[in-house]
């Protein structure tokens, strides 16, 4: 996963968690300054979670690519 699509799902993920929380606030009867707080703060904490979820997995995924082929051709020098 290249960084320019996890960051593009971080926003995609911050801007839905912004919506449900923003009308969600808004619904239940709070006024509409604070129902955009909570959303910004919404947006910022999911946003954020997962971005690091994100670059932690495709960082894990790097390392197992790179240690694939380490051993690889040990054993081509025996004879049998």
């Amino acid at each position: 996963m290249s960084r320019t699509s996890i960051k593009k799902f971080s926003v995609v993920a911050g801007l839905l968690s912004f919506t449900l929380i923003f009308f969600g606030s808004w619904f239940y009867g709070a006024r509409v300054f604070a129902s955009f707080i909570r959303g910004v703060e919404g947006f910022a904490i999911f946003g954020l979670l997962t971005w690091l979820v994100l670059r932690g997995w495709a960082a894990l995924k790097s390392e197992e690519r790179l240690g694939e082929g380490k051993d690889k051709g040990v054993n081509l020098d025996q004879t049998a």
